[in-house]
């Protein structure tokens, strides 16, 4: 018999150190989630009645009208971000043209900008004395501003729309990037024209990256707060914003503690949902082959191409750049008005406050942690899956990662507070963990997807230890994935503001809390310079996951044309 060195000993041992603490992780970031939701759920029927109502006219006169905007919001600003989401996912995964990287890289934006600067930015570029209707005042000599669908059903839907297609971008073009060619080829050498083999090959295959996006998407609608506040207008108003409401200005916990379980059990069911469909459609296990990108092709379609891009740089980055000169303007009268001068007096004051340095301390900090905590968690639960050949067996193991998307960040927030009066910084970087580790484990476990089979069952089969193939087989090959999701993961700390808001931690202050105070102070010149470096920070973490590490492309790889009819 074969002894084992010391080496192969200590090795042995810190894998199970390693494995148990990622299993420790996993149970406390699951923990984080299922403690609020028990905490809601007990308020219900245990804190005192605060209203002459009851809970049965509570669920009818204010619950079921916020649930129904709420879908409908939701659903219309989830068709936008798919529509406009895919040509860009279409550019980036088959065409190579200057700015790919960064235009995958915006899909940073819908993490780590808060919604107190997408509203900002609507306003200043949309609103009734923004660049668009002045631009448009002067142009046709009009009188009064003609866009006023700000403050409305469309304003929401437009805002959450334009900016949440990025993570239905980034997506979908990973995986269109990676499908085979010879379907494709195979059904233009028989005479297919391209937009039949769009709708029979290629859409079917991307059905599942779709709808995991989608679904994303309409989560983070489905949980809007802020923008939801400003842009609903009379009679728009969603479950988050009652839940506030309810919470912290009737102080109706029993009302508070059922709005919650309402919302979640629809998130919840909208989850189980996304979990079955991904089950039927998705199948990417083993697609690791790069398409080779290549040139416009044609002056149609570099004339369609510009077009798109253009629009994507007036609509979409429009605001964004309203928010970079408005940090460059100072004040001249006017609560979002701008001086014509530009100057630096913004930023000098924003990094000479004393509150600067502590908030991108704890940005950076309680980001990393997070980070940490999330990809951890994660990549247990996907190499626990991949030890076990489990992964997509059962519903229930698909549903499991992606629960706490059904627990919104008020929600936790909201149930932490009733157990922690006085927020703590530990409390803070659990939950944010608990909020982004599912993030972590989609990109986690498309990776693992892109192992070919023979791999991983070789990998499987001919492991002395049943840690070896994880250790030397699956997390290097997956480590793209890793990076990829602790970089989402420190974007959602970085951008979250409701957290810290809510938990009421002593003596904190991150960056995205500071942007929201100096916001609520009309301090907006200092406020665009927090959200441009906060952007900024994200963005280049994100911008890292894309740079060329040598990834392997086929050498020979087949360029066809459309064959002639």
């Amino acid at each position: 018999m074969r002894k084992s060195s010391p080496l192969n000993t200590a090795t042995s041992v810190s894998r199970a150190g390693v494995s148990v603490a990622g299993v420790t992780v996993l149970i406390l970031v699951t923990l984080a989630v299922a403690v609020p939701m028990l905490v809601a759920g007990i308020l219900v029927f245990t804190a005192p009645a605060t209203s002459e109502q009851g809970l049965a006219v509570f669920f009818g006169t204010r619950i079921i009208p916020a649930l129904r905007f709420t879908l409908l919001q939701a659903f219309f600003s989830t068709i936008l971000a798919v529509v406009v989401a895919m040509p860009a996912a279409f550019l980036t995964a088959r065409r190579d043209f200057p700015g790919r990287r960064l235009l995958l890289s915006l899909s940073g934006v819908p993490l780590c900008v808060p919604p107190v600067v997408i509203a900002l930015s609507f306003v200043l570029f949309y609103g009734r004395q923004g660049v668009v209707n002045s631009l448009l005042m002067t142009v046709f000599s009009l009188d009064t501003p003609p866009l006023t669908f700000l403050y409305s059903l469309a304003g929401v839907v437009l805002a959450h729309g334009l900016y949440n297609f990025p993570v239905v971008l980034r997506t979908v073009s990973q995986a269109w990037e990676r499908l085979p060619a010879e379907r494709e080829e195979a059904a233009l050498l028989l005479g297919a024209r391209p937009r039949r083999v769009f709708f029979t090959i290629i859409l079917p295959a991307l059905a599942g990256p779709i709808l995991s996006s989608a679904v994303l998407v309409f989560l983070y609608c489905f949980f809007s707060f802020v923008i939801v506040l400003i842009f609903g207008g009379v009679g728009g108003t969603t479950l988050e914003v009652e839940l506030y409401q309810a919470a912290r200005s009737a102080l109706n916990l029993r009302g508070a503690g059922l709005i919650a379980l309402v919302e979640t059990v629809v998130a919840a069911g909208i989850v189980v949902l996304y979990a079955w469909f991904q089950r039927v459609f998705v199948n990417n296990r083993g697609i690791n082959v790069l398409r080779t990108r290549t040139s416009f092709k044609g002056k149609r379609e570099l004339f369609f191409s510009l077009g798109y891009l253009l629009l994507i740089v007036i609509f979409f980055a429009g605001p964004l750049i309203m928010i970079t000169l408005r940090s460059l303007s100072p004040p001249a009268g006017g609560q979002y008005a701008a001086g014509s001068a530009f100057g630096f007096s913004g930023w000098i004051g924003f990094f000479t406050a004393r509150s600067f340095l502590p908030a991108l301390f704890s940005t950076l900090i309680i980001g990393g942690f997070t980070a940490f905590l999330a990809t951890a968690a994660a990549l247990t639960f996907a190499l626990l899956e991949e030890h076990y050949r489990i992964a997509g067996r059962t519903l229930i193991l698909r549903i499991i990662p992606l629960l706490p998307l059904a627990v919104s960040s008020v929600v936790l927030a909201f149930g932490w507070t009733i157990l922690v009066p006085r927020g703590s910084v530990f409390v803070l970087i659990l939950a944010q963990a608990a909020v982004a580790w599912p993030f972590a484990w989609t990109q986690i476990r498309a990776s693992l997807d892109r192992i070919p089979s023979d791999v991983h069952s070789a990998a499987l089969l001919l492991s002395v230890r049943p840690t070896d193939a994880l250790f030397r087989i699956f997390i290097p090959l997956s480590w793209r994935g890793i990076l990829s999701g602790a970089g989402f993961a420190f974007a959602i700390s970085a951008g979250d503001a409701t957290l810290p808001l809510v938990l009421s931690i002593p003596r904190f202050e991150n960056l995205a809390l500071l942007l929201f105070r100096l916001t609520g102070s009309y301090r907006f010149t200092e406020a665009c310079a927090c959200a441009v470096l906060l952007a900024a920070i994200t963005g280049f973490v994100f911008f890292l996951q894309d740079v060329d590490t040598g990834e392997t492309r086929p050498h020979h790889q087949h360029s066809f044309k459309e064959v002639p009819k």
